[in-house]
């Protein structure tokens, strides 16, 4: 009779199969987060390995082009791994890289940007320059939201994140990537609402009034903005709902004021589009500044945003001013001493952090956003800042280009920073109609930004263009296994125009550590397709 084994032999890599348990080196981190091998030629992804792993993996999905799997046994774990500062890190999914050292987290965001830009862009990697390490790679985050769950029979108001992959909820205390400000808030609201009874909503019976605890705390004085996300509409709002945020201020002195947002719509959308302040202020002020001396004095003393509940912020107020020191040498530092650009459209503008940062090198400014109330901020951060030289306009991009492409006014530089699915086609087709001479593509995403500036650069929208932003390895692999997406769905028509552009330089900055998400400023020129400038 053979010695009896603790655990399951790794079968034959011929023996891939779910169930199977493979033996594998992990050898890179793929876009959406996991480790990447391969067993029996067959591209394999993993949930919390690192390259240099070698591992035993017991394979749970296994389809045609790739397979999924978790570790069962490292058997030589890499040198790039690191002790994760979160006890929940192995069942929470907010974070995927804390088991990796942060210098390698930062060398691996440089790969994923390479890799998108050489295999979906058709673009040479030389482009890319090392990934901009932040300062601090915990206790970073200014804005959270947190899902919650009553437990079964129970009024306890359980809040955090989901489980990775799943809607099963991960109840926090204390989070390593949020202050410790924004912890305590959390266990204050949660001991209010347990004390006046509110229930959690449930996403399949869609009863319950709570839905998300969301929350944003300025750096600069460490006050904190509260909103609870509510199953429910004004009118049939719960009565005592004043009094509850009085108290949670009480009891929190750095909440400055309670806002409710009414979101009774099924589905996973987070907020729905009406807004109200319960109690104290609706906005907390943020300063964004630099002490690069080849920037404007103004831009070193700092300017001021006033953040409201709902409007779009860099969610890493530090990493947020090196991305705008970057985007502001990018636009302008090429200028002799004292030069200044012409007309500058900034689109996807937000709350106008890079409209106003890039105010002083330009003339004019036109800031192009649709959502309103970033608008009204945006606009409020202008006066309050004395900045009379940018204009907002309320629109969609994708419709406001156009315009602007059709009146052949002359624009010297468009700034980009479009959301996770990319530019729409009908951006595209205006940027090559507008032709400025530069463009600025600011993107939270490597697979769209590589499409995008592959259409830039070959000066038109394919028939095969598309908008997804699915970065899931079953949406398809490349021809290496690397798990990134390819173009579907058709969505436009195009042919070569007079114009294309050159991006030449793309820096990834890491405003997420201890995730996979990176951002990356891309530099483009425009070219004439026959190659001249």
């Amino acid at each position: 009779m053979g010695k009896k084994r603790s655990h399951r032999e790794p079968q034959h890599a011929q023996a891939v199969r779910k169930g199977a348990l493979v033996e594998l080196t992990i050898t890179s981190m793929a876009p959406g987060g996991e480790a990447f091998g391969k067993a029996d030629q067959l591209p394999v992804f993993i949930s919390r390995g690192a390259p240099g792993d070698v591992a035993e993996v017991e394979l749970f999905d296994v389809r045609k082009k790739f397979a999924k799997g978790k570790i069962e046994r490292l058997i030589s774990p890499s040198p790039d791994r690191a002790e994760p500062p979160c006890k929940l890190f192995k069942v929470c999914g907010g974070c995927q890289w804390q088991h990796i050292s942060y210098d390698k987290q930062t060398e691996h965001k440089t790969s994923i940007v390479k890799q998108a830009i050489a295999h979906l862009g058709g673009l040479s990697e030389s482009v890319v320059e090392p990934c901009v390490a932040a300062q601090d790679a915990l206790f970073y985050r200014n804005k959270v939201q947190f899902p919650v769950r009553n437990p079964a029979g129970s009024n306890r108001i359980l809040a955090g994140y989901f489980k990775q992959d799943s809607h099963e909820l991960v109840n926090i205390k204390h989070c390593p990537v949020q202050s410790g400000e924004l912890d305590a808030m959390l266990e204050t609201v949660k001991e209010v609402l347990e004390e006046y009874e509110i229930t959690a909503y449930d996403e399949r019976s869609r009863n319950g009034l709570l839905r998300h605890i969301h929350a944003r705390q300025s750096r600069a004085d460490r006050k904190i903005l509260l909103t609870l996300v509510l199953n429910c509409t004004e009118e049939n709002e719960p009565e005592t709902l004043g009094e509850l945020a009085e108290l949670i201020m009480l009891r929190d002195e750095n909440i400055v004021g309670v806002a409710v947002n009414y979101n009774d719509r099924p589905g996973n959308r987070i907020l729905g589009d009406k807004t109200k302040l319960v109690a104290g202020v609706d906005y907390i002020d943020e300063v964004l500044k630099t002490s690069n001396p080849k920037l404007p004095n103004k831009l070193q003393t700092g300017l001021t945003f006033k953040l409201s509940p709902t409007s779009f912020f860099q969610v890493n107020t530090e990493q947020a001013a090196r991305l705008l020191e970057i985007v502001y040498l990018q636009a302008y530092g090429h200028l002799p001493e004292g030069g200044k650009l012409g007309v500058v459209i900034d689109a996807y503008a937000g709350v106008g952090a890079f409209s106003l940062w890039l105010a002083s090198g330009c003339e004019r400014l036109i800031a192009v956003e649709d959502y309103g109330q970033a608008v009204i901020d945006g606009r409020i951060n202008a006066q309050n800042n004395k900045v009379s030289n940018v204009e907002f306009v309320e629109g969609d991009v994708a419709e406001v280009l156009p315009q602007f492409a059709d009146m052949g006014e002359k624009i010297d530089l468009v700034v980009l920073d479009p959301p996770r699915k990319g530019l729409e086609p009908e951006v595209v087709r205006s940027l090559l109609e507008l032709a400025p001479p530069r463009i600025i593509y600011v993107s939270c995403n490597p697979s769209t930004l590589a499409r995008d500036l592959k259409y830039l650069a070959q000066g038109f929208v394919p028939e095969t263009a598309t908008v997804s932003n699915n970065e899931s390895p079953e949406e398809a692999t490349d021809g290496e296994g690397t798990g990134l997406e390819r173009p579907a769905a058709k969505v436009a028509q195009g042919k070569p125009g007079k114009f294309g552009y050159k991006a030449v330089r793309i820096q990834p900055i890491d405003l997420f550590p201890q995730t996979y998400h990176v951002e990356s400023v891309a530099t483009l020129e425009r070219v004439l397709l026959d190659g001249s400038v």
